[in-house]
């Protein structure tokens, strides 16, 4: 299902034809131009045309409601005779589409690459999407790299016609909570509801696909599901490991794999391998990205298609509809800080302030704890992603910030955070990270890996029937106290080794703090792009705060390897791209 396309309408006709090399097909139909590659399917409907990239499970794409489609998918419907255009991205937005409309013309594009030489579009940054970046990691649609061109947000559908633009969403995850009682039941329900999903998400034949396999509880899950679905059938997990201690789950998914007789495919990554992989990273992602799992990502994939895969299952969304998130937990003590009466929370946080300037580590933890549980959801949520806002006057100089408010992100993530339709506090920061953590970083990281690699990918977790079953079970059947996934535990007791359900969470990061600190080459690398004449004529950073934050890295003072992974895939894009 790796396929792109690019369609102009009106004026914007003229600038698809002319990218049309670039493309394995070029039509035209009536004042419009599609040019597409790869596995985009394009048919004539009714006079009209259906421009369609899609991986669907359920639904028919011959029906334009997309809401009972279940998978992946973009859709383009155009009507030739009215010149009017129909555009949908499922419930995730796992394939991006990007949209410009001008007057009574509109480009829509699957990268948003193909738009950067349209006159229409500035060759320059938009310092909001800069900042977002620079706090979340990634640009959230709508927005993004250059402000002319606009993203697709999840579960969205476009309607333009006489020159007009018309965007709404379509679903939301919704939260009943309406399903409650006895343990056992529960979990038989859910575990019914979580093979069923898996089973459905399972690609034909024997050949040709495999599963994602970090040693965590969902892809471990998922492959588990798979192979004692009919065990005369093999499933192959593929898995990323790195000579740095800690950064990886090697042993858990080599244990799942035994358990459940899946065949395992693993490789390790290094710093020479990551040295390497720069310049494809850069190309990895359509638009400047911040999250250095991208590379393990890629290596994965590239490991199933050097193996002959071209679907992967991932586990992508576990965490965020059954709980497994660690900022869940965090946030119940913080939310039982915020809900002392307001004396009581006062008198901690001056006890905080004071343990504060205490040098020891666990009067710093005392100190953040107070300050952050006195603020309410999302802003003490948003404190882990608030890297530019928190220190706004040392990092940006004044012109740049002069161009973005403070608060944009924080107020971003308020709107979000608004439109969610729960009651409980845990299955709104739930929603939030479907939104964002999922929706704008996690599937535009495996989306843009996988791509390169020629990999298709499906995501089990993130069926739209699974999401509204999980909204129907109370919030305590997710997150209780320090207890995570709760219910989901108890659901895959059988299908899972318990040292697996029962582990510390991991992730699947790059070791990019220890090769900061210890490895020369990686260090010159980052030094000289970020302290380089090009990054500091943007005018964006003020220098001596970069500096700092390098020493202090270097130092083994504070780790600001997440934040200089931002600046540095950020920098390396722009000089790749757009300074071009």
């Amino acid at each position: 299902m790796v396929g792109d396309f690019l369609f102009g309408l009106g004026e914007a006709a003229d600038y698809v034809a002319g990218k049309g090399t670039l493309f394995e097909r070029v039509q035209r139909t009536g004042h419009a131009v599609l040019a597409s590659s790869g596995a985009v399917r394009v048919t004539q409907e009714d006079g009209g045309l259906h421009c369609l990239l899609a991986d669907l499970v359920a639904g028919d794409p011959r029906n334009p409601d997309p809401s009972g489609w279940r998978g992946r998918f973009v859709s383009l419907r155009l009507d030739p005779v009215v010149s009017s255009v129909d555009v949908a991205v499922d419930q995730f937005a796992t394939l991006p589409l990007y949209y410009l409309a001008r007057g009574g013309s509109l480009l829509l594009a699957t990268d948003l690459r193909h738009l950067l030489d349209c006159p229409w579009v500035r060759r320059e940054a938009d310092p909001l999407a800069v900042y977002h970046l620079l706090n979340f990691g990634f640009i959230p649609a709508p927005h993004t790299i250059v402000g002319e061109v606009r993203r697709l947000q999840p579960a969205s559908r476009l309607a333009f016609a006489d020159g007009r633009l018309d965007i709404h969403r379509y679903w939301r995850p919704p939260y009943a909570e309406d399903l409650d009682g006895d343990e056992d039941s529960l979990a038989e329900q859910l575990r019914e509801r979580i093979v069923a999903t898996v089973q459905r998400y399972r690609p034909e034949g024997d050949a040709g696909w495999g599963c994602f396999l970090s040693g965590g509880t969902d892809s471990s899950s998922i492959t588990s599901i798979l192979a004692r679905q009919d065990p005369q059938r093999t499933v192959h997990g593929f898995s990323i490991g790195f000579a740095e201690a800690g950064y990886d789950e090697l042993d858990f998914a080599r244990m799942a794999a035994q358990a459940c007789g899946a065949q395992s495919h693993a490789r390790e990554v290094g710093r020479d391998d990551t040295l390497a992989l720069l310049p494809t990273l850069i190309d990895l992602c359509d638009q400047p990205f911040g999250n250095a799992s991208t590379i393990p990502s890629y290596s994965c994939a590239h490991l199933a298609a050097d193996s002959g895969v071209t679907m992967l299952l991932a586990g992508d969304g576990g965490d965020e509809i059954f709980g497994g998130n660690e900022r869940y937990a965090k946030d119940h003590w913080l939310g039982s800080f915020h809900a002392l009466p307001r004396p009581l929370r006062a008198v901690g946080q001056a006890m905080g302030r004071v343990a504060g300037h205490g040098r020891s580590l666990l009067l710093q933890r005392v100190a953040n704890f107070t300050e952050r549980g006195a603020l309410p959801n999302p802003d003490r949520f948003y404190t882990d992603e608030s890297f530019a806002s928190e220190y706004y006057d040392a990092l940006l100089t004044p012109a740049f910030a002069a161009r973005v408010p403070r608060d944009a992100s924080l107020d971003f993530l308020r709107e979000s955070y608004t439109d969610c339709r729960a009651r409980s506090e845990l299955h709104r920061l739930m929603c939030l990270d479907l939104d964002f953590a999922i929706a704008q970083c996690d599937l535009v990281k495996v989306h843009g890996a996988s791509r390169a690699a020629g990999v298709s990918v499906r995501y089990p977790y993130l069926d739209v029937d699974l999401v509204e079953f999980t909204g129907r079970l109370a919030a305590r059947w997710k997150v209780h106290g320090s207890r995570k996934r709760v219910l989901f535990k108890r659901a895959m007791a059988d299908v899972l080794p318990r040292a697996i359900l029962e582990k510390r969470k991991q992730g699947f990061g790059l070791p990019v703090a220890v090769w900061l600190t210890h490895d020369a080459t990686f260090r010159e690398l980052t030094r000289d792009t970020l302290l380089g004449e090009r990054a500091r004529s943007r005018g964006w950073l003020q220098p001596a705060q970069v500096e700092k934050l390098l020493r202090e890295h270097d130092a083994g003072s504070w780790d600001w390897s997440g934040e200089i992974w931002r600046l540095l895939a950020l920098e390396l894009w722009m000089e790749h791209y757009l300074d071009r």
